[in-house]
């Protein structure tokens, strides 16, 4: 069991895993919705490998495997993150659209926007700091033999880059609500003149409905009984 939350088993049967997993579920908090399995093949050789998703131990060391098991829990950690992004992706990809087409967008308030805001800033700072996933674990202060074998794990695993590509989707999606933000916000401005405009119409018409109407009628029936 790693912090990030993810579990690492070697060499246990599916039956074995869901047992493991039941028997830490009561210890658990704040658990995410979804759920990520990454499977690779494992054997024993000369020199320590990762090749076509099977893995090459070189002993039989509990460090080689701790080392290999951080990566691929970093890994499938991302994966969670990259799949609530993908969700917020296919929740905004009609708002370019729909603006393009109609200049403006009426599914959305203001409050709406800023929730937005908020779950991404509360993605970026799971991603970037809360959740340790470009640091190296602090295993490794202790026992640094086999971190080359974590960073060539992370590398084959693309990490880096897939951390990368991750925030540079969150920067456009806040750009996108930066803009739809902006629009509400000239939009709401835009019914303030309305309103004002009508209300200084209403103004107009019982101004001349007063003074040329009533007093008008009025003045004639007290002329008349003069």
């Amino acid at each position: 069991m790693i912090r990030t939350g993810c579990t690492v088993f070697w060499g246990l049967t599916r039956a074995e895993e869901q047992a493991h997993i039941q028997a830490i579920r009561a210890f658990s908090n704040g658990s995410v919705k979804q759920v990520e399995v990454e499977d690779m093949d494992f054997c024993y050789g000369d020199a320590s490998s990762v090749i076509n998703d099977s893995i090459t131990l070189s002993s039989f060391r509990s460090s080689e495997k701790i080392a290999i098991s951080f990566a691929m829990a970093q890994s499938s950690k991302l994966d969670v993150f990259e799949q609530r992004v993908d969700e917020t992706i296919q929740e905004t990809r009609h708002i370019p659209q729909t603006l393009a087409e109609t200049g403006e967008i009426k599914k959305y308030s203001q409050k709406d926007i800023s929730q937005l805001i908020g779950r991404l800033f509360i993605e970026r700072s799971d991603i970037n700091l809360n959740s340790d996933m470009l640091d190296d674990p602090d295993f490794f202060w202790d026992d640094d033999e086999y971190q080359p074998l974590y960073k060539k794990m992370m590398k084959y695993l693309d990490v880096d880059n897939r951390v990368h590509i991750l925030n540079t989707r969150l920067d456009i999606l806040r750009e996108l609500l930066d803009v739809l933000s902006q629009q509400l916000a000239r939009q709401h401005d835009t019914k303030l003149e309305w309103i004002v405009i009508w209300l200084i119409v209403a103004e107009v018409v019982v101004e001349v409905f007063w003074n040329i109407l009533i007093k008008d009628i009025l003045g004639f029936f007290a002329h008349n009984r003069e």
